[in-house]
């Protein structure tokens, strides 16, 4: 077994990478049926660098980081505004970009938010990082009747 750490969050084992978990740093969203990390991480660092390709399904949608800056959520993930340090990449939402090898991202600092579909895959900047999402599986009941 080759294992190799990639970044503080990302570590490859035979070539194959994942996201160390800490079921602590993981936030459910019940309304969308996923679970979200708390922190940003992976800052200054390129989509390129973390060859997120690989991994784009496991990032927030558009229409995710949306509904989660307008929620009661927004203030536990830093999306209210309180920070303009925890920008991240999400998913490319248009395929013509994504044709082009642009990456999409969510920014917010205190006077707005918003959504930039058109960055270079080989762009970073320090405040740029990574935020994963897990789908939620459906928890059986175990009522008796």
């Amino acid at each position: 077994m080759k294992l190799k750490k990639i970044s503080e969050n990302i570590v490859e084992i035979d070539g194959e990478r994942f996201v160390k978990e800490d079921s602590k740093g993981w936030l459910d969203i019940p309304e969308l049926r996923i679970s979200v990390e708390i922190e940003v991480h992976d800052k200054n660092k390129s989509w390129d660098d973390l060859k997120l390709q690989e991994r784009e399904k496991e990032l927030l949608t558009a229409e995710q980081c949306i509904w989660l800056a307008n929620s009661k959520y927004a203030k536990e993930l830093k999306m209210d505004g309180s920070s303009s340090k925890d920008d991240f990449f999400i998913q490319q939402s248009f395929n013509l970009n994504k044709k082009n090898g642009y990456v999409a991202r969510f920014c917010v600092n205190s006077d707005y938010a918003y959504l930039d579909c058109s960055r270079d895959s080989d762009y970073s900047y320090s405040a740029l990082g990574v935020r994963f999402a897990k789908k939620i599986l459906s928890k059986k009941s175990n009522k008796k009747s």
